[in-house]
């Protein structure tokens, strides 16, 4: 019998987990920013069309994922905190029989995909093959993903996010070199799909090493699962599935929803906004992709209160990382992408960003709120919400791209966000952990919002007087200004600073009291 791990971690954990987490979405930021324009100006905007295409295609396929890595990590962290060893195994057993069938399933998948994808975008005749090649290799990385997520999951609920944030940052890294080398000599779309599948197939192998050596638990058998534990684990993450659904409908259908309206082309200038807008939102969730395991732990422990400030904390935290960068992309970002991919793009790309960027702040304001409501198994309203949330968004983007063209796929997003996330999070928040809505709108949104107006202004006034003609100017620019938003938050939340510091600075007496 394995001695259970203590899933709740120390504050040097936890902050370590951060960190790690924090650098990795660095890398993953950083690598695509001076990736992006090489692979655009060496595929061409055609090319690079049709490989975000295939890619936005493929993410469907992640549906099948079935909400089981979330069910994974509840299970495991709540059967590891109260010690029930057998409970964990018996529940990564289960979620691994049903994954590797899954991704065989996904593997007949890919080849029909493959085969009806020229017929689903209007792709030049001379990309069709490319395309095809592109998509089933794509598809077939998607396979081994969801057989290797299991064991990404067990490191999730055990509170080893350093591990999987370096397997990330060496995957990243290793990714770019290669289509860099790809590039240069000459090879195209069919090339960069190879490298993508054996990337990802190398990665798959390293998160089950590690896992296994880790934690030894999960060294089960392909054998037939504990059924009772199968249901417990389905009735689970068919909820979690439901959001999935939403959310890749949310986040991947505005892609297609242009390359199927308007033209492949347009893709590109589509896909540089909402990329953008991605990426400022991966500041908030490398840090909140700890806060499942976490909640998991305290909901065990029955620590309601303590519950209560991850929420408010959490999400105080996660807006102020992000709002200072959404500040200067709403301000900035027509002169970013300019300097970035090309003058061409900054007009209809900063637009779009500009947009996008209001669906952003929803979706952050309330990451924290969703997080627990997955660790605490609360998170049957949040499917509704968000099935309701993708249909509208889908309907408005389908409309619009109609009438108003390219933006209006951006304002079906922002819209349907705005409207779902401000009637239903705030309900549910008191529902789920007994804050009150004043409570939440005020400490949780409102009040770090406000701290970002004067850095926001600051913003204008740089980029209509301080011109930058390099990235490097940019970005010296963006830090030059950005102790004015710090010194704001410095002041507005100077009770919490202080608390904070003086808990330091207990630690540290204590820690030099223990050596001496």
């Amino acid at each position: 019998m394995f001695r259970a791990l203590n899933i709740m971690p120390s504050t040097k954990r936890f902050a370590l987990n951060v960190m790690m987490n924090w650098a990795a979405m660095a890398v993953s930021m950083v690598v695509p920013f001076f990736l992006t324009p090489f692979v655009v100006n060496s595929l061409g905007e055609v090319a690079y069309g049709v490989w975000i295409l295939a890619v936005s295609t493929v993410a469907y396929l992640g549906l099948l994922d079935l909400g089981l890595r979330s069910a994974i990590i509840r299970y495991v962290s709540k059967a590891d905190t109260q010690g029930k060893t057998d409970e964990a195994r018996s529940a990564i057993g289960a979620a691994l029989w049903f994954r590797l069938l899954i991704s065989g399933g996904v593997a007949v998948l890919s080849v029909v995909l493959a085969l009806v994808f020229p017929h689903l975008f209007k792709l030049p005749h001379d990309m069709q093959r490319a395309g095809q090649i592109t998509v089933l290799l794509c598809a077939l990385g998607v396979a081994v993903t969801l057989a290797s997520g299991v064991f990404g999951a067990v490191l999730s609920a055990i509170n080893r996010f350093d591990i999987l944030s370096s397997i990330t940052m060496v995957q990243t890294l290793a990714r770019a070199v290669g289509v860099i080398l790809i590039l240069r000599s000459g090879r195209g779309l069919i090339a960069l799909a190879y490298w993508e599948f054996t990337i990802v197939t190398l990665a798959g192998l390293a998160t089950w090493g590690a896992a296994a050596k880790i934690y030894p638990v999960c060294r089960v058998r392909f054998t037939r699962p504990d059924m009772t534990m199968l249901r417990a684990i389905w009735s689970y993450s068919f909820t979690t599935f439901l959001i999935i659904i939403a959310v890749q409908i949310v986040f991947y259908s505005d892609n297609i929803v242009v390359g199927a309206f308007l033209s492949v082309g347009m893709v590109t200038f589509y896909s540089i906004a909402g990329s953008l807008a991605l990426y400022s939102g991966q500041v908030a969730s490398a840090m909140g992709t700890t806060f499942i395991p976490l909640a998991s732990g305290l909901d065990a422990s029955g620590r309601s209160d303590d519950l209560q400030k991850l929420l408010l904390r959490g999400t105080q935290a996660a807006l102020g990382l992000v709002l200072p960068i959404c500040a200067v992309l709403m301000v900035r970002g027509k002169t970013f992408i300019g300097l970035w991919m090309g003058h061409q793009y900054s007009e209809v790309s900063g637009t779009i960003l500009q947009i996008l960027i209001v669906s952003q702040f929803f979706t952050i304001a309330n990451s924290t709120a969703g997080q627990i409501a997955y660790g605490t198994e609360k998170h049957k309203s949040v499917a509704k919400q968000a099935i309701g949330e993708a249909i509208a968004n889908l309907t408005l983007s389908i409309i619009l791209v109609k009438t108003v063209g390219i933006y209006g796929v951006a304002w079906g997003t922002t819209v349907s966000m705005a409207l779902f996330h401000l009637c239903f999070w705030p309900l549910h928040v008191r529902k789920m952990v007994g804050i009150p809505i004043r409570k939440y709108v005020w400490e949780g949104w409102t009040k770090i919002t406000l701290c970002t107006v004067p850095f926001g202004i600051v913003c204008v006034i740089a980029d209509k007087y301080w011109h930058a003609s390099s990235k490097t100017i940019f970005f010296g620019q963006v830090f030059a200004t950005l102790p004015v938003y710090v010194i704001v938050v410095l002041i507005v939340f100077r009770s919490e600073a202080g608390s904070v510091f003086r808990r330091w600075q207990a630690s540290r007496l204590a820690r030099t009291q223990v050596s001496s």
